[in-house]
């Protein structure tokens, strides 16, 4: 008699998640593939297996289905030890496959339960059944499922590599199913381009499908994509929007309660069903203390979108009804109250509509997982990372006023305030490199497990996948050297995508402890542009500077230091801030913004730091200048 190691994989994981248009499809598409794989796990354990990864026993409540918007989350690799009592591992893997199977026909039919009440002909449901189903016994359709197992010896290290090369060994073999029949009429799923669409082409069906799917114009769903959009139950979800107007509104809610009290006449016109304005849900209880519905209604170019709908899309936002547009204009008088400055008007302005993406992964985790002994640790790792993904959620949600969309263990996706996303950062990078996940602590700070976090700053009306894949980008870069030969992985990088074009700002460090840290430099210029210690076009003009330093050869570093700290302290006391004063301007934290700055490749460096700076200071302006104002002037 003979114990196994066995692993499933369940996925591809990014294709699954990512093909997203709104926030709400990449959430559930995560939730989705979380509960497909805790549905395979909780088989697994119900057939006597006993879960490593992850570390739950049976009859856990965590491996129990749920729809909670802060559920357990299962990554898509599970692994577990099966005891000498299942002779035959691949009964085990017929019953995993069985009951991920089940827990995606049990979301597929209440979608389509769902759609069919909104209208009979909803769907097409021949084409539905090709998505849904299976194509044969052994193949499922919608995600691939690949299992492996070895038999468990006394050395679990050699056992378990063992075990992930006949993993990848099995992925890379593939399974060519028949292909299912072609429907060269009909479009595409948007979201993906991959299926046909199940929705009507019936036009008049398609508008009244339009608000409770939130259809954009000529959007096409699949069956996977009209999942992810109705699966669940009526579950909201925060938009990038309502994100990137979050410091605007805290900012007017500090205001004085005038301006508080005609935000609150603005959320009670948002609130019922409406085509121009979804609530936040309870993932973020701060946005429904504050202002629980979308927040594209706050900028004027979209609300303007709104009060001249185009009557031949099938747009949710084109087909609003005579109410909708009577409460908007209600909207735009109190939204002009709140931003105008004329006829007693409280000046706010319009939100900044940059928000940023924060993509964390933990460093070398293969390896040291590879370095675990036993099952038993390997339990204790896990544990360990289920406790990290709680963390998270506290760091991102309550502590920085974010939305985590997805929070597996060292892997983390959420959208955050521009003003919060380094304390976010930070203290997501902290707590992570605090945790004792390995039972044998490896005593030098270079060895232990470390965090590296990604962070695109990115215009809120840009396309989802474009935002997504901004994120992904700094993620990469963030474990990569930069180009003054700082170490790979444990980085810190923040990239800045202007809408207007351009080539986009990428800084990259790794982090360190201490004030000179990547993080506490942008933090500290922005404080200084909001206490105008920094003039505005500072940034600017120290590009340009840096251009006259780009080809310059044969002088000694220590002179060219001097040569350039000289040309940067005139240009800075040239270009004074407004209401600031020379000798502010010139003060010890200068000083250190120019030590080292001897070369080209430095000045440009520190001119995008100041660049990013002053978007940080930007949004720090809409959620506390505005705090500062007295109750009397108001």
């Amino acid at each position: 008699m003979t114990r196994h190691l066995f692993v499933i994989s369940i996925g591809s994981v990014q294709d699954f998640i990512s093909a997203a248009r709104r926030t709400r499809d990449l959430w559930f598409g995560s939730h989705l593939l979380s509960e497909i794989s805790k549905a395979a796990a909780k088989a697994i354990a119900e057939e006597g297996g006993e879960l490593i990864f992850p570390a739950l026993e049976r009859g856990h409540l965590d491996l129990e289905p749920s729809d909670e918007v802060d559920a357990f989350n299962v990554a898509n690799i599970i692994v577990a030890e099966l005891p000498e009592s299942i002779t035959d591992p691949s009964k085990v893997n017929e019953k995993a496959r069985i009951a991920a199977k089940s827990s995606w026909l049990r979301y597929a039919n209440e979608t389509k339960k769902e759609a069919e009440k909104l209208d009979r002909n909803a769907v097409n449901l021949d084409i539905w059944a090709e998505q849904v189903t299976d194509v044969d016994e052994q193949t499922f359709e919608v995600i691939t499922i690949y299992a492996a197992w070895v038999p468990l010896g006394p050395d679990y290290q050699k056992d378990r590599k063992r075990l992930m090369r006949l993993l990848s060994g099995r992925k890379s073999i593939r399974d060519f199913n028949p292909p299912t029949e072609m429907h060269p009429i009909i479009p595409k799923s948007s979201l993906d381009g991959a299926r046909e669409s199940v929705l009507t082409k019936n036009k008049n069906i398609r508008k009244k499908l339009a608000l409770r799917l939130r259809l954009g114009n000529g959007e096409q769903l699949c069956a996977v994509a009209l999942t992810k959009r109705l699966g669940g139950g009526k579950v909201p979800f925060p938009s990038v929007v309502r994100v990137a107007a979050d410091p605007w509104i805290r900012g007017a809610i500090s205001y004085g309660q005038k301006a508080k009290d005609v935000l609150a006449e603005i959320g009670n016109l948002c609130s019922g069903e409406n085509g121009f304005s979804s609530g936040t849900g309870r993932i973020q209880k701060k946005y429904k203390e504050d202002f629980g519905y979308d927040g594209q209604i706050f900028y004027p170019s979209r609300l303007s979108k709104f009060l001249k709908p185009n009557p031949d899309s099938d747009s949710c936002e084109d087909n609003l009804s005579g109410d909708d547009l009577v409460s908007l204009k209600r909207i735009k008088e109190k939204v002009d109250q709140l931003q105008k400055s004329d006829n007693g008007c409280f000046g706010l302005k319009e939100p900044d509509p940059y928000l940023a993406i924060l993509i964390a992964d933990g460093d070398r985790m293969g390896k040291a997982i590879s370095e675990i002994k036993t099952p038993e640790d390997h339990r204790e790792f896990s544990k360990n990372l289920s406790e990290f993904a709680k963390i998270a959620r506290k760091v991102v949600e309550s502590d920085n006023n974010g939305v985590l969309v997805y929070s597996g263990g060292d892997d983390v996706l959420a959208f955050l305030p521009v003003d919060k996303c380094l304390l976010a950062a930070r203290d997501l990078h902290d707590k992570f490199g605090a945790l004792k996940l390995l039972k044998e602590d490896p005593g030098k700070a270079k060895d232990r497990l470390t965090l590296s976090v990604g962070i695109a700053i990115a215009h809120a009306f840009e396309p989802l996948e474009d935002l997504i894949e901004y994120g992904k980008n700094a993620e990469k870069a963030a474990k990569e050297p930069n180009k003054y030969g700082q170490g790979d992985r444990n980085g810190l990088a923040v990239h800045l995508h202007k809408r207007g074009g351009g080539e986009p700002i990428r800084l990259r460090e790794q982090w360190i402890d201490d004030s000179s840290g990547l993080d506490k430099r942008l933090d500290k210029w922005a404080k200084m542009h909001n206490e105008n210690e920094l003039p505005d076009k500072a940034a600017y003009e120290m590009r340009e500077l840096a251009e006259v330093y780009r080809n310059w050869k044969g002088t000694p570093k220590a002179d060219l230091e001097n040569l350039i700290k000289a040309d940067v302290k005139r240009m800075l006391k040239r270009k004074r801030p407004v209401g600031g004063e020379d000798q502010k301007i010139l003060t010890k934290e200068i000083d250190s913004m120019l030590k080292g700055l001897d070369s080209y490749q430095k000045v440009r460096h520190l001119a995008d730091e100041l660049i990013l700076a002053r978007k940080l200071s930007d949004v720090m302006k809409m959620a506390d200048r505005i705090a500062k104002k007295p109750e009397a002037e108001i």
